[in-house]
């Protein structure tokens, strides 16, 4: 018998949604790691770790909407795991999978230059993306 998700822990909800994430990048190319990882500002073991159900780290909600846009999540797909990610996060999980189903949130890509080094580039590519999302907090605030 099926456990429902008000029955499972926050441990199990997270190892649940992060099954879905797993089975979804593992259908894609082998390079979809290194993409998101690149995309999100984070290095390829982050990723292995948000997506491996045996490790506890929670996926951050603001990488929610490219990550699916990366993976290329099917509407059953992405559908499953925010009714996980909302359950296991219930304070922070709600509003975002409330955003991403209701297609309130969006994806910006920008333009960058390219810098002497991947370390400058990785530092430029953080603080605009920390930029983006304090503002938009800021901008939901009012």
């Amino acid at each position: 018998m099926r456990k429902t998700r008000k029955k499972l822990n926050r441990e199990d909800l997270i190892r649940r949604y992060k099954t879905i994430l797993q089975e979804v990048v593992d259908r894609r190319p082998s390079g979809i790691r290194i993409k998101i990882a690149q995309s999100i500002g984070r290095n390829k073991s982050f990723i292995s770790q948000i997506t491996n159900p045996n490790y506890s780290t929670p996926v951050p909600k603001r990488h929610l909407a490219l990550i699916f846009e990366l993976a290329h999540f099917t509407p059953e797909e992405k559908a499953e795991f925010l009714g996980y990610y909302r359950s296991a996060h219930p304070r922070v999980g709600a509003r975002a999978a409330d955003q991403l189903s209701t297609g309130e949130t969006r994806a910006l890509r920008l333009q960058l230059p390219h810098l002497d080094s991947a370390q400058l580039e990785a530092k430029l590519d953080n603080m605009v993306r920390d930029f983006a999302h304090r503002l938009s907090e800021l901008m939901r605030s009012r």
